[in-house]
């Protein structure tokens, strides 16, 4: 896992492979562990970003309650942080 920090907490993502970018989000209470099955196939052929979301997995919280704001900007903090201007959303 690589980390980059949003609002002084560390957010946990994997980069693995290369081409089109696909960005893997999971859900409420996983992480982002529930994708390697799916990554490690996909990461042949395409550029692969799994994000622990805020409180999950081994992304930190910033608070009792996390917004879906909150949880829109960590997303974006990772992709800047990566240079993605594109990306193929799954969920």
């Amino acid at each position: 896992m690589k980390f980059t920090l949003f609002k002084n907490a560390r957010i946990a993502y994997t980069d693995t492979g290369k081409g089109t970018a696909l960005v893997f989000l999971h859900g409420f209470l996983e992480n982002a562990g529930m994708w390697d099955f799916y990554t490690a196939e996909f990461s042949k052929k395409y550029r692969v970003i799994t994000i622990d979301l805020l409180g999950h997995g081994q992304s930190e919280s910033i608070g009792y309650i996390h917004s879906m704001e909150d949880m829109a900007d960590a997303v974006q903090t990772v992709l800047s942080e990566l240079r993605l201007r594109k990306a193929v959303f799954l969920r």
